[in-house]
């Protein structure tokens, strides 16, 4: 049984955002694994965790000293142990290139828009990433996507995996108080810059002016920018965009499957969580036409602005919404991307590792 040592620290930035819900996600499914054992950090140094927490101790910080700890038990003892980063950095050490590690690296958004982020941060970041390239580490990238702009910036790693996102996306009652046949878009995230919020309220605006939709639902933070960009807007427009706020899990998933279809018209994104969790509940998605969205959803999504002319493009959008009522097709990569499968993919990165020390005389 190989022992596998969690560093949640991720949990110490409560503005990670889709990164801290990926993290649990994955803890949790790699948890119910039968032949291994995975322990978060927070549970095997409870106190150090809580002091960090009340201090504010970085995690980078936190993980460099945990890490150098269990790196120089390991040496004493023997014991086979695992480390596994689920966000970006490794910490400091001068034990070994880290090739008892698992590194998970999400997205190069700070090469997207520098412009919102400090240059300390992406000095920090360029050298977190650089060192993932040029260590032992199993580097694990969320989408191919990922990985092209990470190699176009550093290189290829000596150890790399695509992994996709766990997914935890299931089916729930249908709320009491819900309308019917109320016809609305969904989008379920929070406010950045790079989510393209103004470009989903044109879309909107042009679908119910052809009667395609009736309103706009939008879940996360960033109610007061969403609301200032929807002032702007005509009043039989305006009064049919809704900012629900962050709601409760199941509220989410209700309001993913009573949605005409969920829209993101992101100019980046590393994987996009949200449309993920709305193909597997067999939403119909509309998406900005970039590299990873033509990844994962190729066959299943309507990719706007990819038409040399969009004056045809209500028409276009119609025709697909139908067409997805009536054939209800599956998303490709929900079984992929099933919680216990990335688990178990993740756990199988270190089996040659095991192999070869029970090899060994």
């Amino acid at each position: 049984m190989a022992t596998y040592l969690y560093y949640d620290t991720v949990r110490l930035n409560k503005a990670a955002g889709g990164v801290l819900n990926v993290s649990e996600v994955l803890l949790r499914h790699m948890r119910l694994a039968p032949d291994d054992r995975v322990v978060p950090v927070s549970e095997r140094h409870p106190r150090l965790f809580a002091l960090a927490q009340r201090l504010k101790i970085s995690r980078f910080v936190l993980d460099t000293l945990l890490y150098n700890f269990h790196r120089l038990r390991t040496l004493l003892t023997g014991e086979q142990l695992f480390s596994v980063f689920p966000n970006y950095y490794l910490p400091l050490t001068l034990l070994g290139r880290h090739r008892d590690s698992v590194v998970i690296v999400h997205d190069l958004q700070y090469k997207a828009y520098p412009q919102y982020f400090g240059r300390g941060k992406r000095l920090f970041l360029d050298w977190n990433l650089w060192r993932a390239a040029h260590s032992a580490a199993d580097v694990v990238f969320i989408s191919r996507s990922s990985q092209r702009d990470f190699e176009r910036h550093f290189g290829r790693c000596a150890h790399s995996s695509v992994i996709f996102n766990p997914v935890d996306a299931h089916r729930v009652a249908p709320a009491a108080v819900a309308v019917p046949g109320e016809r609305y878009l969904i989008a379920a995230y929070h406010y950045y810059p790079h989510k393209n919020f103004a470009g989903i309220l044109v879309l909107f605006a042009r679908m119910k002016t052809a009667g395609l939709v009736d309103c706009l639902d939008i879940t996360g933070n960033g109610a007061a920018e969403v609301q200032r960009m929807v002032s702007q807007m005509p009043p039989e427009v305006r009064d049919c965009v809704r900012h629900r706020g962050l709601v409760p899990r199941d509220e989410l998933l209700r309001l993913y499957q009573g949605a005409t279809a969920f829209i993101s018209l992101s100019t980046f994104e590393g994987f996009n969580l949200s449309a993920a969790e709305a193909a597997t509940l067999g939403v119909p998605l509309l998406l900005s036409d970039i590299p990873v969205h033509r990844e994962l959803f190729a066959d299943y999504a309507f990719f706007v602005g990819s038409e040399a002319s969009d004056d045809d493009e209500p028409a276009r959008l119609a025709q697909y919404l139908a067409h997805h009522g009536h054939t209800r097709p599956a998303w490709v990569h929900a079984g992929t991307c099933a919680p216990a499968n990335v688990a178990r993919r993740y756990l199988m990165l270190k089996r040659g590792t095991l192999s070869l020390a029970g090899a060994l005389p």
